[in-house]
């Protein structure tokens, strides 16, 4: 045998029997409880960090919903009193702001520049004769 081989063996010998013996260790498994190792604590942090990487939805706005009840308000009232049609370019030039178009019965009585997301709203109108408009509100905005 070499004398390369000899030392590692005598090396080895030395940490056999200097290495605790497994009786030596007291090992008490009669208690409850667990080990939180660091492949545990990283693969924790690192479905944190999924988690938080996931594309959040859009923050919450009643903007829509205001659009909305403000558009159907409209066509309540012009139901109600019957208005013409100046009457009812004033009020949404007013509401809306002129960022809405108007139509009556198909013919579109106010243009508007259309920008970002839009709402329409639809509803038929019976004036005193009984006859029928069908009126579209639809309003941009962002």
């Amino acid at each position: 045998m070499s004398k390369k081989k000899q030392d590692f063996l005598g090396v080895c010998k030395s940490i056999a029997f200097t290495w605790p013996k497994k009786e030596g260790i007291k090992q008490n498994t009669t208690q409850k409880g667990f080990v939180f190792t660091m492949e545990a604590a990283l693969s924790l942090l690192m479905l944190a960090l999924m988690v938080a990487a996931l594309p959040q939805p859009a923050p919450f706005s009643l903007k829509e919903l205001a659009i909305t009840q403000q558009a159907n308000d409209l066509l309540r009232v012009w139901s109600a009193k019957s208005t013409n049609e100046m009457g009812m370019i004033t009020d949404t030039n007013n509401l809306f702001l002129g960022n809405a178009e108007l139509w009556n019965n198909e013919k579109k009585l106010i243009f508007a520049a259309a920008k970002g997301n839009s709402i329409a709203t639809e509803g038929i109108i019976l004036d005193d004769f009984l006859v029928e408009r069908k009126i579209r509100i639809v309003v941009y905005y962002d």
